[in-house]
């Protein structure tokens, strides 16, 4: 597994270094990739969390070893939020831990619906709150690396 790693660690070096456009890489959940220095070449890490503890636990590493590999923007965005319960938890969660929490997702049929289709949920439906906080998100992040 290790020289999967090295070869990923490259081939992002190598991609941030001669193309002047964002490139998003998209990891497993966990923190192998992290503790190897997969994406040590990379300058922003969104980490999502899902409303439950080990998740948000699992985050909460996950952000203190992105500080500790030197990537400038560390950002968490929370997924399938079912209530407001759930929100203020995640809030709480990451303000206590000085996680900066960039997004909230609700868990949103819109998303189902897209990902059984086969399409983006981008491309798929934009009236779903999710989606439209997607699209919010996005912006977000392309005027930060811009």
């Amino acid at each position: 597994m290790c020289g999967a790693h090295a070869a990923v660690r490259s081939l992002v070096g190598e991609m941030v270094q001669q193309y002047a456009h964002p490139t998003i890489v998209d990891m497993e959940a966990g923190l192998e990739h992290l503790s190897r220095g997969t994406i040590r070449h990379v300058d922003t890490m969104l980490i999502i969390v899902e409303p439950y503890f080990r998740s948000m636990e699992t985050g909460a590493r996950m952000h203190t070893l992105g500080r500790e590999l030197g990537i400038r923007q560390v950002y968490t965005v929370a997924n399938k939020s079912r209530s407001p319960e759930d929100d203020r938890a995640l809030q709480q969660f990451c303000q206590q831990r000085g996680m900066h929490l960039m997004a909230t997702l609700p868990d949103d049929e819109t998303i189902h619906q897209a990902d059984r289709a086969g399409i983006a949920p981008l491309d798929y439906d934009t009236s779903g709150v999710a989606v439209s906080r997607l699209a919010e998100l996005a912006g977000t992040l392309g005027k930060s690396s811009a």
